[in-house]
């Protein structure tokens, strides 16, 4: 007897647009659990459950939870609906790998205010984890979304809030050689 397992990474798949309406979703506003969701498949009611805990005001531990039972790429697809998007961000910050951050580092660039500080703490909360071994299959995603943060740390233009959490995460991801450390804007740092 042989059992085929597929897996589906998000690899090569059309991303969404990051940019969003300035209506972002906040921690407690209520989802239709169960429902076919605008970015994807009807949810079990495991899933549903999950999304109910972390967006109704849940804790760190249920943004854990939520991040170990969808993956990076489940919670980067299901963000495409714009109800779920800020809680996904959120969950982002505990994913084992480096395969969205293109799409955080974007939607830290060009999403709305709360959109984008989310989608910068989680990168940086990401990026402060103990260093590991990175897939090579998530090198270009690691080189891209750094790109993408050291555009936005040079922005002077730019909020300071968001250069200086796109600077913060530069400066822990360089460990992987994504980013020259003498390259990282040092005009925000305290003196």
């Amino acid at each position: 007897m042989f059992v085929l397992l597929a897996v589906h990474c998000g690899k090569g798949a059309a991303p969404a647009s990051p940019v969003s309406s300035s209506s972002g979703t906040a921690r407690g506003s209520a989802v239709d659990a169960g429902a076919d969701d605008d970015a994807g498949e009807a949810m079990d009611s495991r899933e549903a459950d999950a999304w109910a805990r972390a967006q109704d005001g849940g804790d760190e531990d249920d943004d854990v939870r939520l991040a170990d039972l969808l993956g990076c790429s489940g919670l980067r697809e299901r963000a495409g609906d714009a109800r779920r998007r800020l809680t996904a961000v959120r969950a982002m910050a505990y994913c084992r790998d480096f395969s969205e951050l293109p799409w955080l580092a974007e939607l830290g660039t060009k999403g709305a205010d709360a959109e984008a500080l989310a989608a910068l703490d989680a990168v940086v909360e990401q990026s402060a984890r103990e260093r590991r071994t990175t897939d090579p299959e998530d090198a270009d995603e690691l080189h891209t979304g750094c790109a993408t943060l050291l555009a936005l740390s040079r922005a002077t233009a730019r909020p300071a809030a968001l250069r200086v959490r796109a600077i913060r995460a530069l400066r822990m991801l360089s460990e992987y050689g994504c980013v020259k450390r003498a390259d990282i804007p040092a005009d925000l740092d305290a003196k």
